[in-house]
């Protein structure tokens, strides 16, 4: 048997080396896959719509669920108990907001629902905030009146509005036959008008009125 020389041999062994090696730096399969940032979807983005002259701001989404409701009340700051008086006066805003002529129910239902469908439009520049939507109802009536000769609404968006509505209805219901404002916290308060006016801000939430009725309803167990 022939003896390979040392030079040779080391020339055989890096040879074979390179051949049983495999070269890893091109294979797609290694190589890093690139993951796009989630967009949130609309309807995960809270949508407002601010009744400005009704005293009311209602935040929801565009699936239809009603997430809180803000209202202010005022009283006269030299009388006494300003802030049952300034209490009361929220709750009577929302009982004639729901109930009252200044804004119809269908009026209601068509400014949400015009307020869905320009967030729908608005695509997802605007909802990858995360933020909320806001609008106004003036301006949405606004849009309202130049869209009354054509038939762009969208019924969804109208049956989604009326579902928000509906549940804003049956929320002022319960805290209408309980005389207060169940499951509402007032945020801020301040005095107005040169000292003569005291306004809060009250924020109902179907989870704080959940709070305050599951923890009624223990009092009373006991």
């Amino acid at each position: 048997m022939k003896k390979l020389n040392p030079v040779m041999l080391a020339v055989l062994v890096s040879l074979t080396a390179c051949s049983t090696t495999k070269d890893t730096t091109n294979r797609a399969d290694l190589a890093p896959v690139k993951v796009e940032a989630s967009t949130p979807a609309v309807k995960e983005t809270k949508l407002s719509t601010d009744f400005t002259d009704e005293g009311i701001k209602i935040f929801y989404t565009s699936s239809g669920e009603l997430e809180k409701v803000e209202v202010t009340g005022q009283a006269n700051a030299w009388k006494g108990n300003v802030e049952a008086i300034a209490e009361a006066d929220a709750l009577a805003k929302l009982v004639k907001f729901v109930y009252g002529n200044d804004v119809s129910t269908n009026r209601k239902v068509s400014i949400l629902g015009k307020a869905i469908e320009n967030a729908e439009d608005s695509g997802t520049n605007t909802a990858a905030s995360g933020g909320t939507i806001n609008s106004n109802a003036k301006e949405l009536e606004m849009q309202l009146d130049k869209d009354k000769n054509n038939k762009s609404s969208s019924a969804t968006s109208q049956r989604t509005a009326k579902v928000i509505t509906e549940t804003l209805t049956e929320t002022v219901n319960e805290m209408s036959s309980k005389g207060r404002l169940v499951g509402v916290r007032k945020v801020k308060d301040s005095i107005k008008d040169e000292g003569k006016v005291y306004q809060a801000l009250y924020i109902w939430s179907a989870k704080d009125m959940n709070t305050a009725n599951f923890i009624r309803n223990k009092m009373q167990m006991q």
